[in-house]
């Protein structure tokens, strides 16, 4: 088969200077969510600047994804309860022990088909679930 020619992108591509666009903002409000959520003493490592431009973002995605990378490796290896708050989930418990995944408690989650509520007690709607229609009373007429 013969080799397909893909050009490189223009030199005038490269802008470090150009405003974030939304995808690396959205990419960077993820990360700060997650460095909230870190102990002090790892947190002191993260830039911490204002991120208008993408060299700016470049400046503190790269640092937070060697941290995450690193908690990401040593993972394995911490597997006793007390090693500390873990930044990434942990691999499926065995068939055998039914245990709940242990990692960071972001926003949005889901278990058993029910959907998570946050200070509304205790989740009992089913994911596929339809609502139920509202009684409503029609125009100029008292119930």
């Amino acid at each position: 088969m013969d080799p397909i020619h893909v050009p490189g992108p223009p030199k005038e591509a490269f802008n470090k200077n150009r405003r974030v666009s939304d995808l690396i903002r959205a990419q960077v409000n993820h990360l700060k969510h997650i460095e909230s959520k870190l102990p002090a003493n790892l947190r002191q490592g993260i830039p911490q600047h204002p991120i208008v431009t993408e060299d700016d973002a470049a400046r503190y995605i790269a640092p937070m994804t060697r941290l995450l990378r690193a908690q990401a490796a040593a993972a394995p290896q911490a597997a006793s309860p007390s090693a500390g708050p873990m930044l990434v989930p942990s691999a499926p418990p065995a068939a055998s022990t039914a245990q709940p995944a242990q990692g960071l408690d972001l926003a949005a989650s889901a278990s058993n088909g029910k959907i998570a509520s946050k200070g509304k007690g205790p989740a009992t709607k089913s994911a596929t679930s339809k609502p139920k229609p509202s009684p409503r009373t029609p125009k100029g007429k008292k119930p």
